[in-house]
């Protein structure tokens, strides 16, 4: 046993050794750390400068919000602004940020979408996309990784060292773990800055602390995703009798699972579950307010319904013995009425939006490349997933925010009074908005496919290579 390990060791460190002579794998190594070093420093001059930008808003908003003296349903109409707060690791992994919105108005009558997104008028970025650590981590890394170990045999077969090796006592299949075990080493020296850069910007991070269970479980997905592609590399190592062709075949998979399955995927998706333009989704929202949904008839007939209802409820015949203003209750049934309405047709659109990115998840088993890109956006808090909980956490504060200014005035049936709100409004009022994560275990629920798809492809690839290794021959 001590014998054979020594010998697993004495291979390992021979890769070592021939990896440090060799050229190649020395650029390839300066190149990455250059790479991510200044991909790295972007992110998180980006990151400061959006977070601050945020802030800054946030508390400019709110500060004229408390001080706006003025009648309560001039103040809904005037509104606010809520800023989708960043998760630190957006740093490493900003995913999808770039292409939503970054705040929501808050405003009576109207039921604004997450607007005013970065990469509004960036028409460079939008066709090149950022240097970022996750496309070199995703896309370049894997690249170079894949063209590297993809010879570790048919190097030793060209230069003739194959069976020399195996004269010294160690099968084929110890050598071939060995160099698996060696190469796989080099992707870990290669992450491990990352990590640990990662690591040490959190602790400074304001929420840093909050996060640290979702990069430890990044570091994982990521960790499995490179042993992946080392058993890869091994298997058409081990079927190409050549380097030019295992590496022809390495380029071949990589560009196939990083670029044409994704985007044949997408495609299918987009024309699959088709969406409604903005526009016209307005549109149904304004004609389902004036005309009314479900036979509920147009606005002023419901108005009056309305009106009779709460007349019997306080057992008054008329209007103006009603204890409460008019115009405030009214506003309020509008308010909920519009919000049902727009309920009624987003939840259609929401439902494909759901079939899509459900189809994007499935695809995730089938692709590792396609998994890791989910499960890290998803961990980072820059997926859709993440921008659909800030919509609704802001829909549910801008309807609490209204409703509450719309009682403001039905509670005062004085005309001079009802309106006012004071100089100085109590936090009860305008409480600030605090945006709520979603749990890990909510997101490991969600992205349950792609994430026991990553899992499943080290043990297939190993299982795969098992049986091949007992039918193979030198």
């Amino acid at each position: 046993m001590n014998k054979s390990l020594s010998l697993s060791f004495s291979l390992i460190k021979k890769e070592f050794q021939v990896a440090y002579r060799d050229r190649t794998i020395l650029i390839f190594t300066c190149i990455v750390f250059v790479l991510l070093t200044i991909s790295g420093l972007l992110g998180i001059v980006q990151y400061q400068q959006d977070a601050q930008e945020r802030q800054e808003s946030n508390k400019k908003f709110s500060s004229e919000l408390r001080t706006f003296h003025a009648e309560a349903h001039d103040v809904a109409h005037y509104g606010t602004y809520l800023f989708k707060p960043l998760s630190p690791l957006t740093v490493f992994d900003p995913g999808l940020n770039d292409y939503f919105g970054t705040s929501y108005r808050v405003e009576a009558h109207v039921q604004h979408e997450v607007d005013y997104s970065n990469a509004e008028g960036a028409d460079a970025q939008l066709r090149f996309g950022s240097l970022t650590l996750t496309l070199i981590l995703q896309l370049l890394l894997p690249f170079l990784y894949l063209t590297m170990c993809c010879t570790m045999l048919t190097q030793e077969r060209e230069q003739g060292t194959l069976k020399m090796l195996l004269t010294h006592g160690s099968s084929f299949s110890k050598l071939l773990w060995s160099k698996i075990i060696a190469y796989y080493m080099f992707a870990v020296l290669w992450l491990l800055p990352v990590f640990v850069g990662m690591l040490i910007l959190l602790c400074f991070f304001d929420s840093g602390h909050l996060m640290l269970g979702r990069f430890v479980l990044m570091m994982l997905v990521y960790l499995v995703f490179y042993f992946s592609l080392t058993l890869i590399a091994a298997l058409i190592s081990l079927y190409c009798r050549s380097s030019r062709s295992a590496i022809q075949l390495a380029m071949g998979i990589w560009l196939l699972w990083a670029i044409v399955l994704p985007k044949i995927g997408t495609t299918w998706i987009d024309q699959r579950y088709p969406l409604i333009a903005r526009a016209e989704f307005n549109h149904l929202v304004r004609q389902g307010y004036l005309k009314g949904i479900d036979g509920d008839g147009d606005s002023r007939s419901r108005v009056e319904k309305y009106l009779e209802q709460v007349c019997r409820q306080y057992g008054v015949k008329k209007i103006e013995e009603l204890p409460l203003n008019v115009d405030g209750l009214v506003l309020q049934y509008n308010e909920d009425y519009q919000q049902k309405v727009f309920d009624y047709y987003y939840t259609n659109v929401e439902k494909i939006i759901d079939q899509q990115q459900q189809s994007l998840s499935a695809m995730g088993l089938f692709n590792p490349f396609t998994a890791l890109k989910r499960l890290s956006m998803t961990l980072s808090g820059t997926d859709f997933f993440h921008h659909q909980q800030f919509f609704q956490q802001a829909r549910d504060y801008r309807n609490t925010f209204i409703r509450r200014l719309n009682r403001e005035v039905a509670q005062k049936p004085e005309r001079q009074e009802m309106h006012k709100v004071p100089a100085e409004a109590p936090g009860a009022l305008f409480p600030a908005f605090h945006y709520r994560f979603p749990t890990l275990a909510l997101l490991l629920w969600r992205e349950a496919i792609p994430f026991w798809g990553l899992l499943i492809w080290p043990c297939l690839l190993a299982s795969v290579l098992a049986f091949r290794l007992k039918f193979f021959k030198i």
